[in-house]
């Protein structure tokens, strides 16, 4: 069945202990109600920085540590090639199914009598047929409840990509019918996101969904959390900073954890010479009375343009603006040798600075940058926001569309030095994937990193920009040599051979575009 890998729970992300009791009980208590008419959905919301995601991460792994019947599912705005949105159900079908045996007979019977049901991207088929078919079975051995935990809705894409989840799990699939209440009654649905407008629209009304917002806490409650969690962040400050420091920071943060979690960073850091904890602190205390995300925008401000003096800027931003371009622009996360390896072949030509050089100093922001092998990615969405937005960064603004030619000159160039003649050096052709001793460590040692992504992105990349003559040559020169079927022979043995067909429809439709233009003109 199609999964969406890395998905799932992920137990680094959950509160810290003694922390949103008050929240996390109430949700306890909604998941075990055994009132008649409990809402099947809680609908938490929560302007970014909040910590919203610790709490789905909190709930999901107290249920499932307990012997729980129970699921995490997790968008993630910088893995929008997996477009998890088309496999959300499935593999919430198949945690469901590692979780408890009856399910799991349930779930195998149902595929097995529908093959097509392992790979339909008919996500009202994936809900009825694997969620409600194989629970309402399992719910008459099952008394506890079942729990789906669904994190980060607003970071699936556009509004058009969640339309039709958010009518499921709103029952509106149609006029007569509520969707949810064919659920068992002990079925629970955690759903998180920001309070997007079409999210709102949809849920706020339904009378099967509970809506609960972070930003309706009280303060004082958040405010002391956030003052525990900064106490334990700067532990090891105490020689020099006391509760009144923490609680004046707290009280600062506006409620925002993500505000908390960098002030302790940045008082942690040691980003200007002479300048110790006490006086980071009184930096971060001082100046803007602002709140919310404004709030969020000055830290991030105030980060980059420590990293980046003023009078080191002109040269800086370029070379700032290029990396993180390719970052977000990338259509999956890269670890930092292999965004190097596409840099290399980018229009530009050879970079004369190292990329660790350039993200060494954010470590605060981005994951992966100390570590070869963790792919670099925003630590928090308000941070990409922040990016690229341009009334909220300024002189720091990416923008992410401009890289995609590079992206794709880098692709089609990494490929031509990369794909060759059976790439994982095979014993016989006559032997299916299948049954290939160890192949997933082949693909790994002889398909690099840069070439699996390129392998499977290309197309996608050159389908995002304007139609170049020297572009359109590099992609004639990809079809016109050996080039094209090695290249299927690599997606075949990455199991993304399916994807070929969306990447020959986007080079297609790119080049269709040109010839439209050429006929309109004369």
């Amino acid at each position: 069945m199609e999964y969406a890998t890395g998905a799932g729970l992920n137990t680094c992300k959950c509160c810290l202990p003694n922390t949103r009791r008050d929240l996390l009980k109430d949700i306890q208590n909604w998941i075990s109600s055994t009132e008649e008419g409990a809402p099947r959905v809680l609908w938490l919301s929560g302007t970014a920085g909040k910590g919203k995601s610790a709490v789905a991460h909190t709930i999901a792994n107290w249920y499932i540590e307990n012997g729980g019947l129970g699921s995490c599912f997790c968008f993630d705005r910088t893995r929008q090639a997996d477009r998890r949105q088309d496999k959300i159900f499935t593999t919430i079908a198949r945690e469901l199914a590692d979780c408890n045996p009856i399910v799991r007979r349930a779930l195998a019977q149902a595929v097995r009598d529908h093959d097509g049901l392992k790979r339909t991207l008919d996500i009202t088929k994936q809900w009825q047929e694997l969620i409600i078919g194989p629970t309402s079975i399992a719910s008459k051995a099952i008394a506890a409840p079942v729990l789906i935990v669904i994190d980060a809705l607003d970071e699936s894409g556009e509004a058009d990509s969640r339309e039709q989840i958010l009518r499921l799990l709103a029952g509106k699939l149609n006029s007569s019918t509520s969707q949810l209440v064919e659920l068992p009654t002990n079925f629970r649905i955690l759903l998180i996101s920001c309070p997007l407008e079409d999210i709102h629209n949809t849920l706020h009304a339904a009378p099967h969904v509970r809506h609960v917002s972070l930003d309706d806490v009280s303060s004082l409650s958040t405010e002391l959390d956030i003052q525990l969690y900064i106490s334990h962040k700067l532990e090891d400050l105490r020689h020099v900073l006391s509760d009144v420091h923490f609680k004046a920071l707290a009280l600062k943060s506006d409620g925002l954890f993500e505000w908390a979690r960098l002030a302790c960073e940045y008082i942690k850091g040691t980003n200007k010479v002479g300048v110790g904890p006490v006086g980071h602190y009184k930096a971060m205390i001082a100046g803007t009375s602002e709140k919310g995300t404004r709030l969020l925008d000055i830290m991030y401000a105030r980060i980059l343009g420590e990293i980046m003096p003023e009078d080191e800027r002109r040269e800086a931003i370029p070379v700032f603006c290029s990396v993180m371009g390719q970052i977000l622009a990338s259509l999956e996360p890269l670890p930092m040798p292999a965004l190097t390896a596409m840099r290399l072949h980018f229009l530009e030509g050879t970079c004369d600075y190292e990329v660790g050089r350039v993200l060494g100093p954010l470590g605060s922001l981005l994951t992966g940058t100390s570590d070869s092998h963790t792919p670099i990615r925003p630590l928090h969405a308000s941070f990409y926001d922040f990016l690229t937005d341009k009334s909220r960064s300024h002189g720091f603004f990416i923008d992410a569309s401009s890289i995609h030619n590079d992206l794709a000159f880098a692709s089609l160039r990494v490929m031509e030095g990369g794909l060759r003649f059976n790439i994982c050096s095979l014993e016989s052709s006559y032997l299916p994937n299948s049954s290939v001793p160890e192949l997933e460590k082949r693909v790994k040692d002889s398909i690099s990193t840069e070439l699996s992504y390129s392998c499977r992105f290309w197309g996608t990349h050159v389908g995002s920009v304007s139609f170049e003559l020297s572009l359109a040559k590099e992609v004639e020169a990809f079809f016109d040599e050996e080039r094209l079927l090695w290249w299927l022979e690599a997606l075949a043995l990455m199991k993304g051979l399916g994807g070929s067909v969306v990447t020959l429809s986007s080079v297609a439709d790119w080049f269709s575009v040109r010839s439209s233009s050429l006929f309109f003109s004369q």
